[in-house]
């Protein structure tokens, strides 16, 4: 998959992830950098529309929904930015392509 192909498929999430609370999703790491190779995973992280509201469940049914327009064969690594590491979080926030 390239690196345009990953984001249309993430674009196409919007509505679903919105639904569950994401504010805003964001693409990082080998596909942002359009450097993926064949067994690269793709690296998102979202922002939730509010804290409050986004607990667990939330956050499984927004991961299901980005697999499922992934396909199951892709491995997602996904995370709030508040749940990204300290020390890759100002990298990672540097190079992020915001989806919606």
């Amino acid at each position: 998959m390239r690196r345009d192909d990953v984001i249309a498929r993430l674009k196409g999430t919007e509505p679903a992830l919105r639904a569950v609370g994401v504010g805003a999703l964001y693409l990082f790491g080998s596909y942002a950098r359009d450097e993926a190779g064949s067994d690269s995973d793709v690296d998102v992280f979202v922002d939730p529309a509010s804290d409050r509201d986004f607990g667990f469940l939330p956050f499984m049914e927004a991961y299901e929904a980005l697999q499922q327009a992934l396909g199951r064969q892709v491995e997602v690594g996904y995370s709030t930015r508040a749940g990204l590491s300290p020390y890759i979080r100002a990298d990672v926030e540097r190079e992020a392509v915001r989806i919606f």
